[in-house]
């Protein structure tokens, strides 16, 4: 058995798309994987046994941070140390690229992985969906259409409630960042954006109040049911969502390896993907 665990090349991208959909991580897993192959800080990597593509997982690199997600293995491949490896590989990756801290979310058949490498756990997140969105619309709270003018700021408060600079994926959107503000007297006090590389909006706030408002008018957004993904550290906003009738729909375990940032969950009220968080 020869076993490799190295960047994937271009023509391997399509093989590791569809050995990481065969391992349950879903339609979307090809679109989640364009943020890491497009990032100079990101990349996607390639288990290859005897020449064949059996497992891949993509790393995302923001600066003293860093995140793993889409690792997966192919069924008759596993039980060979391969998840392990994947995952040392991906450490070792972000490393090079300057992370201290190495994030995931993983899953209960992963966590026994996880923890072999070094991760420890830094608490529950599950995913949601408003199964009977509300028809029309709700007073407005002060949230309006985001402006390129509310960029910085957007940037600082997503800092303020990850811990991380994130400044990368903003940028990689340009100046077409889609979403809403809540605004109080002149300040914005909460944002609620989309990446074209998840399902659901990121949102934080500095308070309970600010966060609610921004998920009350996205779930009279017309279109798909919304789907939110948040911690459960955030009792406020699992109250608020349980009181609208959203049901989860499945969940992970946030875990790291290295120096824990200044991640304040009662700030986030929905994450762009259990990707990069």
């Amino acid at each position: 058995m020869t076993l490799e665990i190295r960047p994937a090349r271009a023509d391997e991208i399509d093989a590791t798309v569809d050995v990481l959909r065969a391992t349950g991580l879903g339609a979307n897993v090809g679109r989640l994987l364009r943020f890491p192959i497009d990032s100079p800080t990101g990349d996607v990597l390639v288990a290859v046994l005897d020449g064949v593509v059996v497992g891949g997982a993509a790393v995302a690199g923001f600066g003293a941070t860093g995140w793993i997600g889409a690792l997966g293995v192919a069924s008759r491949a596993r039980r060979r140390g391969i998840g392990t490896a994947l995952t040392e590989g991906c450490v070792a990756r972000l490393h090079e690229l300057g992370a201290k801290t190495v994030l995931l979310f993983a899953t209960t058949a992963g966590r026994p992985v996880y923890s072999r490498v070094g991760f420890q756990t830094d608490g529950i997140v599950h995913a949601w969906r408003d199964v009977a969105p509300p028809r029309g619309r709700s007073g407005s709270d002060g949230v309006r259409a985001l402006e390129p003018r509310d960029h910085p700021r957007v940037l600082a408060l997503d800092q303020e409630a990850t811990g991380e600079d994130r400044g990368s994926v903003f940028s990689a959107m340009g100046g077409a960042v889609p979403g809403l503000v809540v605004e109080r007297a002149g300040r914005v006090a909460g944002s609620a954006v989309r990446s074209p590389w998840g399902l659901g909006p990121s949102v934080v706030a500095t308070d309970r109040e600010a966060g609610v408002a921004l998920l009350s008018v996205l779930r009279r957004v017309p279109g798909a049911p919304l789907t939110v993904s948040l911690p459960d550290g955030n009792a406020d906003a699992v109250r608020a969502l349980r009181a609208w009738g959203f049901q989860s729909i499945n969940q992970a375990t946030r875990m790291r390896l290295g120096p824990e940032p200044r991640f304040v969950p009662t700030r986030v009220f929905g994450m762009f993907n259990l990707f990069w968080g």
